[in-house]
């Protein structure tokens, strides 16, 4: 959910602390995101700044991403204003989703004068942007045009103009009256919660579930359901709200789903949520950070794999049309036969044959019912040298089809690799996954290595593998993309051990450590499970899982990363449904 401005007002009050820093580094870390470091003594503050269309935010920085190696105009421009200037306020217009801080620097001239940098947290129309004393935009994050926003333009050179009110009252303005006239008029079967998001300013429908429910009504309750000592109740809860935020008593939280997942993040108490399903903070900067840095996460992640997945999709696509007419020149070949029979009956039948002829009916004593067959016949040649070019034609479509046969396993073992990185793209858990497969997509040439990374840099350290205990007290190694899955199988196995794969679907490669001993059918079945769920049928029931001794595991010579042939196998099916795979998945060990 996008921030609102009772959130805003909350970090508004914690920057305060930053008052006197001084900006020592201004850095640009997304397209939309900058880190501002301020300093003060014994203390460095690190910034974000974000507009972010789904995470827009501000607050103070733990965890800090890292510094592009070149910086964008933006950022520079930022430099050149801002950097060893001084914070001298922090302030937020009424509740409004904006913070604007005053920095004094020096000028051009060498004169001291105060900057404003603004941001705008507003969905799709968030940004961040430079003013000068004169109140003139510098520059912004995201320019705005006349034919983006013909009422509002964020362009160098022009005056600073803060976004059109909205027709709300804020709760520090509200009065009963007001109140009334808002809220008494409606439609008897609006609900509540809507009423105050509509008529409040600076709550966001998670305030506004809040103060219905604090007010003594149920969430989904409707404006039906209030009496005047019900709209008396809501009225009071809003004004105190309204005090809260001008007293700073501000109650952080964060606000998960039964599965832990974060959902929302509120400046306030959210009471009417189950306690389980709540976590409380003593700064509403880390609950910010903790919330929108993980959705930022996934957001970030979704994007990776999505590309990857188009890259791999094209040349899955490529090869589909290959294997087409692959086939095509296969099935063509599949007439070399024909020539070879049509020779030999000439051969048998050159008696009858005469130079011009150009056709001849002779019987086919190859058919199971000796009828006759006609033979084409050039009219140019001899009697033996039309048999002779049907054999050269027979010779050519053999050897063809052997040629068209080779390639056509070598372009199916080609989509199989391609599936198999498909299947490792679904999986991959974090960015180091991500940047291992697109790493492996370029060695292999599927991708070109982007030119922002092709300086020499160390090598980050490669994943690894994922460890599970079994009930019965083994280690069960699952890899996660094709290098891991070579690392499994050929560095981590040995000759004695059991390796499971899913069969004939792209998947992990398994290893059960089994030192010299028997494996119990418990974990057994617990490490075809995890092959199962690692693997393309991860939704499936009854899912064949191959397993055998990993000595019967061979890498042919020239095969791609994670590509593998077996034997000895036998077959286990299983279906990796939540109850249970999650208490197999519990038992990860974390090296």
């Amino acid at each position: 959910m996008a921030i609102d401005g009772v959130s805003i007002a909350a970090v508004a009050l914690e920057l305060q602390g930053l008052a006197n820093s001084r900006i020592t580094k201004i850095y640009q870390p997304e397209r939309r995101e900058i880190i501002v470091h301020c300093r003060q003594p014994g203390a460095s503050l690190p910034l974000v700044l974000s507009s972010d269309v789904q995470n827009a935010r501000a607050h103070l920085a733990t965890i800090l991403p890292e510094n592009p190696p070149s910086p964008p105009a933006f950022c520079m421009l930022l430099r050149k204003y801002l950097e060893g200037g001084r914070i001298v306020a922090i302030a937020q217009p009424s509740l409004e989703r904006i913070l604007e801080f005053s920095i004094e620097n020096l000028g051009e001239r060498g004169e001291l004068t105060n900057y404003r940098l603004i941001v705008e947290m507003m969905g799709r129309h968030s940004n961040i942007i430079l003013v000068n004393e004169l109140n003139i935009v510098l520059d912004a994050i995201t320019r705005v045009d006349s034919r983006i926003n013909r009422h509002r333009e964020i362009l160098p050179g022009v005056p600073y103009v803060l976004p059109p009110k909205q027709d709300k009252t804020y709760p520090m303005d509200l009065t009963w009256q007001t109140f009334l006239t808002r809220l008494a008029p409606a439609e008897p079967r609006a609900r509540l919660t809507r009423l105050v998001l509509d008529s409040i300013g600076g709550i966001g429908p998670l305030t506004a579930k809040e103060l219905v429910y604090r007010s003594g009504h149920d969430t989904a309750s409707t404006r039906q359901d209030l009496d005047e000592a019900g709209l008396e109740a809501l009225y009071k809860t809003i004004v105190d709200l309204a005090k809260s935020i001008e007293q700073g008593a501000h109650s952080p939280e964060l606000l998960k789903d039964a599965e832990g997942k974060l959902i929302d993040v509120s400046a306030i108490a959210l009471t009417h949520c189950p306690a389980e399903h709540r976590q409380a903070f003593d700064s509403i900067s880390l609950a910010l950070e903790l919330f929108y840095g993980t959705r930022a996460a996934h957001s970030k992640m979704a994007s990776a794999k999505a590309n990857l997945s188009r890259v791999v999709g094209g040349h899955l696509r490529r090869v589909d049309r290959k294997l087409t007419i692959q086939k095509k020149a296969l099935d063509q070949a599949e007439a070399a036969d024909t020539h070879r029979i049509f020779g030999e009956l000439l051969t048998s039948n050159l008696y009858r044959v005469e130079k011009g002829m150009e056709s001849i009916t002779v019987p086919n004593f190859y058919a199971p019912d000796q009828g006759e067959i006609e033979i084409p016949l050039d009219a140019r040649l001899t009697p033996s040298g039309n048999a002779q070019a049907y054999f050269r034609r027979y010779d050519k479509a053999k050897k063809t089809k052997i040629a068209g046969q080779r390639q056509y396993n070598r372009t199916l073992r080609e989509k199989k690799y391609l599936e198999q990185v498909q299947a490792t793209i679904d999986l991959a858990q974090d960015s180091r996954d991500i940047k291992e497969i697109a790493r492996e997509l370029i060695e292999e040439s599927y991708m070109k290595a982007k030119q922002a990374d092709s300086r020499k840099r160390r090598p980050p350290a490669p994943s690894l593998p994922l460890r599970f205990r079994s009930q019965d007290g083994l280690d069960i190694y699952v890899g996660r993309n094709n290098r891991q899955n070579d690392h499994v199988t050929f560095k981590i196995g040995r000759p004695d051990d059991i390796w499971l794969h899913v069969k004939e679907i792209p998947g992990s490669h398994v290893i059960i450590k089994s030192h010299g001993g028997e494996i119990p059918s418990q974990t057994m079945e617990e490490a075809a499970l995890l092959a199962a769920y690692y693997s393309k049928a991860q939704d499936g029931e009854n899912v064949p899982v191959d397993y055998t001794l990993r000595k019967h595991v061979r890498k042919p010579r020239g095969a791609r990363p994670g590509m593998v042939i077996y034997d000895h196998q036998r077959t286990l099916y299983v279906s990796p449904k939540p109850n249970t795979i999650e208490p197999i998945r519990a038992r990860i060990v974390r090296d």
